[in-house]
């Protein structure tokens, strides 16, 4: 992972259960150290974060329940809205939104919904300029398109998505220094010092008590070295090119009539997560065609990150339905999937009886 994210240290990776895991204990860890910090001192200023509307239930729900806590200095954060045509967030917005007792900037690099790619390197810059921690959650972009962990002081990767490992595992990236902001939120055994009854401060041990999904983090392993011996750089440029194809062709309105894809509608600024709703036919309804008809596995519905499809306006029409490319699509897969959703396009625009009358 250290290779694949030229992250310079590999002591530095904190193993969790999963990308969700990772983020819990970068945003609680950040809260749990400012909070204490400010008690010791006798503020009770806020402790202040920064999300956008892209990000996913992983990073609002701890925000969430953080805000609610009412033990403890009070936590609240700000949401910034994403461009409701691209889900793009404009740097300009994040200087504008940061506050003396802004603890954290948390933003996703690729979105679930839209595929929308945001600007991290600007991102990153302007918590630099101003000294504000950053983390990004590279949930659908770690192992997709490349990564420099400089680009932040934290990085949430999940095991079982784009770097091939099975589920139950994830890491946090993280860079020197950083450790004396984020406290510990699970202690426990660790194998080392264990005459001492407190965490050790040593990494990776302090951040990882207990025994270790050891099985899995050999296959995460696995995953890596396959990824890291096709190179991103070429794996990314084959999705490019799919990418491309696919917003080409949906591009022909009259091809696809009533559908529309979210987020960017050309090859720029986005991964191979594609979003669309059609104006008749549900997107549950549209999932279950696309597999009964064509073989098609999709996701239908508000995909764990309510603020997207409000950006969107998609949260309170049943979300839509997705489709996402991998390592392993090909161009014959590509051409399959559209011939399919032209099919369903023009069936919903003629007049309807049972689906397979038509066909």
């Amino acid at each position: 992972i250290a290779d694949l994210l030229s992250a310079p240290d590999p002591d530095r990776i904190i193993f969790t259960l999963n990308a969700s895991d990772a983020l819990n204990l970068a945003i609680k860890g950040i809260a749990h150290h400012e909070r204490a910090r400010r008690v010791r001192e006798g503020s009770n200023k806020p402790v202040h974060f920064i999300a956008t509307s892209m990000d996913h239930n992983s990073v609002l729900r701890p925000l969430n329940a953080l805000a609610a806590d009412p033990v403890g200095p009070p936590v609240e954060w700000t949401c910034l809205d994403a461009d409701p045509e691209t889900g793009l967030v404009d740097p300009a917005r994040l200087s504008g939104a940061i506050r003396p007792e802004t603890a954290l900037v948390i933003a996703v690099h690729a979105s679930n919904v839209s595929g929308t790619l945001q600007p991290i390197e600007d991102f990153g810059q302007v918590c630099r300029d101003r000294g504000v921690p950053f983390l990004v959650d590279a949930a659908q972009s770690a192992g997709r398109v490349p990564i420099d962990a400089g680009v932040a002081d934290l990085i949430a990767v999940p095991g079982h998505k784009y770097l091939l490992g099975p589920l139950g595992t994830g890491a946090l990236v993280m860079r020197p220094g950083i450790e004396e902001r984020v406290d510990t939120i699970r202690e426990g055994g660790t194998g080392t010092v264990s005459e001492q009854d407190t965490q050790p401060d040593s990494l990776p041990d302090r951040y990882e008590p207990g025994s270790h999904n050891t099985i899995g983090i050999v296959g995460l392993d696995a995953g890596v070295e396959w990824i890291l011996g096709r190179g991103v750089d070429r794996l990314w440029a084959d999705e490019q090119r799919h990418i491309e194809r696919i917003t080409d062709a949906l591009a022909d309105r009259d091809a696809f009539p009533g559908l529309r894809l979210i987020g960017p509608k050309t090859g720029d600024h986005r991964v191979g997560v594609f979003s669309f709703v059609h104006e008749a036919v549900e997107p549950l309804e549209f999932a279950a065609i696309l597999e009964s008809e064509f073989g098609i596995l999709s996701r239908a519905g508000v995909h764990c990150a309510p603020r997207a499809h409000g950006t969107f306006a998609t949260r309170d029409t049943g979300g839509a339905t997705r489709l996402s490319l991998g390592p392993f699509i090909s161009a014959q897969d590509i051409e399959h999937t559209l011939d399919a959703l032209g099919e369903i396009c023009t069936h919903a625009a003629t007049p309807r009886g049972t689906y397979g009358a038509t066909l």
